[in-house]
């Protein structure tokens, strides 16, 4: 007996979400295979489709088998579905005696109903596998049922029926910065020893040249840079609780004033770049911190120590000064273990000198931005370090990177914390995109980027309420929507 056999080769990538439906005649000219759909579910690809055999012609003897077979496009994976076996009403009489000689196995045996139109619908699963992704689909049709296969190809047409890749979909808005380059500041804590009871600046005394050069080595940059010019440099100084409140007064604001004018004579700057010293007398709030932090075990009375320094807050608050002194001798007397250690270990911290330092950085244009950023990218603004960026194809390694870095040096910036959180979701990174996200602001462009991570998540109908603030706040959101549209028929699919 002769052998005729043919396939139709139909291809597919994963990437096209949808292709038209096709209807593709086979080999022997009569049989038609239309709407056939391959489904990825859960491990399982699904293929179904319907094959239609109003015109096929079948002998007394003869049956005829599809087989269809996944292959990977380098040809080197072939896995087969199941046979779909047409047999005529002898052959189908034999199957159902039993008496059938198929090389076949795990077939489905059609009867064909002769010269009746007639249309079969075929359902077979097999293992998902990563290769899947792009594939081959051959529907092979042996004419003589005897298994011994050779081919021809037909016309490649299939439809696929995956959900559509999200990230492909949604449209991702970042936030444009200000053109502006606002005054910076710099903060800073340098612990500054006095002679007891004295407030005359001593730089070898005991740490502080170590100290001090805490505050004159930025000072020094900042001098020496000709970009920069330093608007102000503010000095507070701190004392600790003990001691009478009206000795600690005059104590901690002339400290102030030294570490000040001593400041001022290392620097030939203009006088009114210093500004007035100023002064806490006594540093409840930083013993209350210290406190918080300790355990029980440390501290035993810890509740009533907290509830007592609570208490002279207060009244500092309301300007009532008079009860501070009274407090700390209740603390020393009541608890005066406690209290020996809280001045041995708590209150040399206590005594500290904050600075604040205010300048502004020049502008730069775009050629010296780029130049700028590798060496010295914090001397940009956020505006500045946006251009950089945007020299970069979007979401491309470089501008990725400039990006992170903005988020780095202006980490409360909303504008960094949206662009950030947008490569974030480019790269499919919900997570850290739902941590930026929290603290990004009101924007138009933040409530986008929501609505991106909400998509992402499945979660529609908040992404839905996201684009509705974002699009009264200007943006055009008609993509997002569109994306929303055509990822619900998926939702709900397993």
């Amino acid at each position: 007996m002769s052998i005729k056999l043919r396939y139709i080769l139909l291809t597919g990538l994963f990437a096209v979400a949808l292709q038209p439906l096709f209807a593709q005649t086979l080999s022997d000219g009569k049989t038609v295979v239309k709407n056939a759909l391959l489904t990825p579910r859960d491990d399982q690809m699904l293929l179904t489709m319907d094959v239609c055999l109003d015109e096929l012609k079948l002998n007394h003897e003869q049956s005829v088998v599809l087989h269809p077979v996944l292959v990977s496009l380098d040809n080197n994976i072939r896995v087969p579905f199941d046979p779909l076996v047409i047999d005529s009403h002898a052959q189908y009489v034999l199957y159902q005696r039993g008496l059938s000689n198929l090389v076949y196995t795990n077939v489905r045996h059609v009867e064909h109903k002769k010269n009746k139109p007639q249309t079969v619908s075929y359902l077979s699963t097999i293992p998902y596998e990563s290769w899947m992704d792009s594939y081959q689909l051959l529907i092979e049709e042996d004419l003589c049922a005897c298994g011994d296969l050779s081919s021809m190809p037909f016309v490649p047409s299939v439809r696929r029926d995956v959900p559509p890749n999200a990230l492909d979909l949604i449209a991702l808005v970042n936030a444009t910065p200000a053109p502006v380059k606002p005054t910076l500041n710099l903060h800073g804590t340098a612990y500054i020893n006095f002679v007891v009871d004295r407030w005359e600046m001593k730089p070898d005394y005991m740490d502080n040249r170590r100290e001090l050069r805490k505050i004159t080595d930025t000072l020094d940059i900042m001098v020496e840079d000709p970009n920069i010019t330093v608007r102000e440099v503010k000095i507070h100084g701190w004392a600790s609780p003990e001691s009478p409140y009206k000795h600690n007064t005059m104590l901690a604001t002339n400290r102030a004033k030294s570490l000040t004018e001593y400041v001022k004579k290392a620097y030939n700057l203009p006088a009114d770049v210093f500004a007035p010293a100023e002064a806490t007398p006594e540093n409840w709030i930083g013993l209350r911190q210290a406190v918080d932090e300790m355990t029980s075990a440390e501290l035993p009375h810890r509740t009533e120590i907290l509830q007592l320094i609570d208490k002279v807050l207060a009244d500092l608050d309301n300007n009532i000064t008079n009860q501070a002194d009274r407090d700390e001798l209740t603390l020393k007397t009541k608890y005066p273990q406690e209290y020996r250690y809280l001045l041995q270990n708590v209150y040399p911290g206590l005594r500290r000198s904050d600075y604040e330092i205010s300048f502004d950085i020049r502008k730069f244009t775009l050629e010296e931005a780029l130049q700028l950023y590798p060496t010295r990218p914090q001397h940009l603004s956020l505006y500045e370090l946006w251009q950089v960026a945007n020299t970069y194809e979007p979401f491309s390694d470089n501008y990725n990177e400039v990006v992170q870095r903005t988020y780095i040096i202006y980490p409360d910036s909303a504008v960094a914390l949206i662009n950030l959180a947008n490569v974030a979701l480019h790269q499919g990174d919900k997570l850290k995109a739902e941590t930026l996200l929290k603290n990004a602001g009101e924007s138009a462009e933040a409530y986008n980027a929501r609505a991106a991570l909400y998509i992402l998540q499945e979660r529609y109908d908040d992404a839905i309420r996201m684009l509705d603030r974002a699009e009264q706040l200007g943006i055009d959101v008609n993509r997002n929507r569109e994306a929303i549209r055509k990822m619900l028929p998926y939702k709900d699919r397993k």
